[in-house]
């Protein structure tokens, strides 16, 4: 018996802790920050223009629309606590893929950005902000649209378009990949310590 097995109820091995991911407050508030800051800025339009006009003014308007609805939505990152990630016994969940938790046995490959290269057209096509998890499974989970109809449409199309290469991004989250990365690789380990010769991921 391991020294491992000696702390662990019976000996039996028990799964690591899940880990469970947020929104970084600090990084989201800083982002909604300098959103609001250039809605300020277009307030300047009018002012700066060639032709001081009404037009100067719808064009000033619809940029501090755009502006508040988009620092809006960043300011709902902020105050939601809800896991955007969890690393578990059950598998790995990322709320942007919208397909709920994507077991263990549909886990084929997971590859950190730092090791991935890829193609010129797939650079170009998919702009993935670095660093990121790349991950390959078995069979493309179903997407679960959450929102009513027509926005659900949308969530359908940018799920199914993203899942085609799915990413986990750092960027906005409060823990880093390469934590993320090492938890997903201990619950890898007790797996493939319970099941030596039937399971088997790439790392």
């Amino acid at each position: 018996m391991t020294a491992d097995d000696e702390n662990t109820p019976g000996g039996i091995s028990v799964p690591p802790e899940p880990l469970v991911v947020r929104h970084s407050q600090q990084m989201q508030g800083l982002r909604a920050l300098a959103i609001l800051a250039i809605a300020a800025l277009c307030l300047l339009i009018p002012f700066a223009a060639a032709e001081k006009g009404p037009d100067a003014w719808r064009i000033a308007g619809v940029l501090i629309a755009a502006s508040l609805i988009w620092a809006g939505f960043t300011i709902r990152k902020v105050i939601n606590r809800d896991p955007q990630v969890v690393v578990d016994e059950n598998g790995v969940y990322f709320r942007e893929w919208m397909v709920g938790t994507v077991p263990w046995d549909n886990i084929d490959f997971i590859a950190h950005s730092s090791s991935v290269r890829r193609g010129i057209i797939a650079s170009i096509t998919r702009t993935k902000r670095k660093p990121y998890l790349l991950f390959r499974f078995v069979e493309l989970p179903k997407v679960i649209t959450t929102a009513p109809p027509p926005f659900s449409w949308v969530q359908f199309i940018r799920a199914e378009f993203g899942i085609q290469e799915p990413i986990m991004q750092q960027y906005g989250l409060d823990t880093p990949v390469s934590d993320i990365l090492a938890s997903i690789q201990a619950h890898i380990a007790h797996r493939q310590s319970q099941q030596p010769e039937t399971y088997q991921v790439d790392i």
